[in-house]
């Protein structure tokens, strides 16, 4: 092993014994998308949002699913006849029909609104009225809200209630929040700022979890505790000592992606060595091309322009002392959100675009 790369290993440890340092794994029910459940006799309802975060001209895409929880098989009864023989979850089912709606949706702090039935699709006089489902079966669909619920555009925080069958399965629930696509301003002591394209596609969870620590002004007045030139700068720890963890805990699991390299400027989240699982307020910018952690770390982003990298390049020109701590705090004075540029160029194509446009027409 020659001294560089003899170096470049000492980082990579460096880096994964000090980032989330002494911290047990904790699994994260509030970070991960887990379904919610109820149960109702052997049905048992299940509600899942594609993602925690949807931009407002993309589709709010949100899976239902009933779940046959017994070894014997069970029969559906449906209010009208199936309209289609293709299999999955009739939308009357997720709808509801005459009076008896299913679905509602709760904006902010709003009362919920039912969402009314779609119009019935005229069936077959022969087409059966009930819905089998096998032993231990389920049946589900994926439907984009947008296409039935037209205000679900509107930027905010949405709950879904699903009560099936009446109730019959069960009522559960999901959340999500709609949002303008957002850069990331980071601002030191230093002059400059450093801006951050974030990856919403690729890491969904880890980027609405760093967007939720800075909404709530989380990173404001910490330091990057650890600068390393030519590899990486890292920060966020609310102890200031690579040990510390998010308020309450919580932990997001990875979104790895070994294709996509490392390289300068590149934004990262932090995680235990020994918890993948486990990243939670600390992050990584990198300094140049890293091949030995491809893969290993969640990336939630990357430098928008020259400035940005100009800048981080002048955070890097600090004293530091053996273990890499620089001598004088390195702060960060704020992290803010602003309109990422590609969202604008898509709010003004939509001036010009009628919202009744099929979904699957508009997807990126």
């Amino acid at each position: 092993m020659n001294c560089r790369e003899g170096r470049m290993s000492r980082h990579r440890l460096t880096l994964c014994a000090v980032a989330l340092a002494g911290l047990g794994a904790l699994p994260s029910v509030a970070q991960t998308p887990v379904p919610a459940t109820g149960s109702g006799g052997a049905l048992r309802a299940e509600i899942l949002p594609a993602k925690p975060l949807f931009n407002p001209d993309c589709p709010v895409r949100v899976r239902f699913t009933l779940v046959n929880t017994s070894a014997e098989p069970v029969s559906i009864p449906l209010d009208a006849p199936l309209a289609t023989d293709v299999a999955g979850l009739p939308l009357q089912l997720v709808f509801g029909g005459g009076e008896l709606h299913f679905l509602a949706v709760i904006y902010e702090s709003e009362s919920p609104k039912e969402i009314p039935p779609p119009a019935a699709t005229p069936a077959k006089p022969d087409a059966p009225r009930s819905l089998r489902l096998g032993a231990h079966g389920t049946v589900g669909v994926e439907l984009d809200l947008r296409r039935y619920y037209q205000a679900v555009r509107y930027a905010g925080n949405y709950k879904l209630e699903w009560r099936p069958l009446g109730g019959a399965a069960g009522t559960v629930t999901a959340e999500f929040r709609v949002e303008p696509r957002k850069d990331a301003v980071l601002v030191t002591d230093l002059p400059g700022k450093i801006t951050f394209a974030l990856d919403y596609d690729a890491a969904p969870l880890n980027v609405e979890n760093f967007l939720d620590l800075v909404r709530d002004g989380f990173y404001n007045g910490l330091t990057f505790h650890r600068v390393i030139p030519s590899y990486l700068i890292q920060g966020g720890c609310p102890s200031g000592d690579g040990k510390g963890l998010r308020k309450g805990g919580k932990l997001v699991p990875g979104e790895f992606r070994p294709e996509v390299p490392i390289d300068a400027g590149t934004l990262a989240m932090a995680h235990k060595p020994s918890d993948p699982n486990s990243a939670s307020c600390q992050f990584f910018i990198a300094l140049g091309r890293l091949p030995d952690l491809d893969g290993q770390y969640t990336i939630i982003g990357h430098t928008r322009d020259a400035e940005s990298l100009r800048t981080l390049q002048q955070l890097t020109e600090v004293s530091t002392d053996r273990r890499d701590r620089p001598l004088s705090p390195l702060v960060i004075r704020s992290i803010n959100l602003i309109a990422a540029e590609s969202t604008r160029t898509r709010e003004l194509e939509s001036n010009t675009d009628e919202a009744s446009v099929p979904a699957d027409t508009r997807t990126r």
